[in-house]
C-alpha cells in the first residue's frame, strides 16, 4: 500500500485568506491561494522548533524509495547525479537524495520551507550536497537536458491551467536517460476552491509515452471519516537514445 504522508489539506485550506502570510517571512507569489500558502507555512513553522535529533529522521513516503530502487536496476551511481526537486517542503525528500549521494537542488516558495530545510542538511551533514533556494515551481525556463533526476510530488496539481503544459516542460528538462519522479492526486477527493487540477493516468501515461516506467501505481487512503483521497504515482526513465 503507498503512503504519501500528506500534509492535512482540510486544515491548509480552512486557513483563512488574510492578505499576509507570516509577517517575518518571505513567499514567491504562485498561483495557489493565499489562505493554502499560509496553511502550509504554518505547517513548517512548527518545524523549525524541532530538535535537531528528529530532524535525522528521514520517514520518506515510499515514492522517493522507489526511485533508489530503479536507480539499482539501472546500475546508476546516486552520487553521479544531478536532481531537482520543487515545492521540496519539510527538506525530507531532498535530504534522502542527498544522503544517496545526488547533488540535490531544492526549491520552494516558501522562505519558511527553505529554512527548515537547510536546518535538516544541515543536522544531517549534508549542505555540501544539497541546495535550498526559494523559488516556485513554475515562471520561469527549465534549460533542456539539465537534471538527471526531477521530482515533483504533490505540487503540480497546484497550478491548474498549467499543471499538464508545465509537467512536459519538466520532462523535457530530464537528460536521456534520466528520471521523473511524480505523485499527486486523483478522484476520490474533497472538492476545493478553486478546484485542484488532477492529473490522469492517462494523461500520465500519454505524456510518458516511450518512458520505462520504475513504478507506476494508484492508491486511496482514508485519512479520516468521510476523507477518502485517491493518489497517483510514477518513476519513470526518459529513452536514452
Amino acid at each position: 500500500m503507498l503512503v504519501l504522508q500528506p500534509i492535512p489539506l482540510n486544515y491548509v485550506f480552512g486557513v483563512a485568506q488574510s492578505g499576509v502570510l507570516m509577517p517575518d517571512r518571505e513567499w514567491v507569489s504562485v498561483p495557489a491561494p493565499e489562505g493554502w500558502m499560509a496553511g502550509w507555512g504554518k505547517v513548517y513553522k512548527e518545524l523549525l522548533d524541532t530538535p535537531e535529533e528528529e530532524l535525522r529522521d528521514l520517514n520518506v513516503s515510499r515514492v522517493p524509495r522507489e526511485l533508489e530502487r530503479a536507480l539499482k536496476v539501472a546500475e546508476i551511481n546516486p552520487s553521479a547525479l544531478d536532481i531537482l526537486e520543487l515545492a521540496s517542503g519539510d527538506g525530507s525528500v531532498a535530504c534522502y537524495l542527498a544522503k544517496l549521494g545526488a547533488t540535490v537542488e531544492a526549491l520552494d516558495a516558501l522562505e519558511i520551507a527553505v529554512e527548515v530545510t537547510r536546518r535538516r542538511a544541515k543536522a544531517l551533514g549534508l549542505e555540501e550536497r544539497l541546495t535550498a533556494r526559494l523559488r516556485s515551481i513554475d515562471g520561469w525556463d527549465i534549460p533542456h537536458g539539465k537534471y538527471d533526476v526531477i521530482v515533483a510530488l504533490q505540487c503540480l496539481q497546484y497550478l491548474f491551467d498549467r499543471a499538464i503544459p508545465r509537467t512536459k516542460e519538466i520532462l523535457e528538462a530530464i537528460k536521456p536517460g534520466g528520471f521523473f519522479v511524480y505523485s499527486g492526486n486523483i478522484l476520490p477527493h474533497f472538492e476545493t476552491d478553486p478546484p485542484i487540477r488532477f492529473i490522469t493516468r492517462e494523461e500520465l501515461q500519454e505524456m510518458l509515452e516511450g518512458w520505462t516506467l520504475h513504478s507506476f501505481g494508484e492508491d486511496e487512503i482514508l485519512l479520516k471519516k468521510d476523507d477518502l483521497r485517491g493518489y497517483i504515482w510514477v518513476v519513470a526513465r526518459k529513452p536514452i537514445g
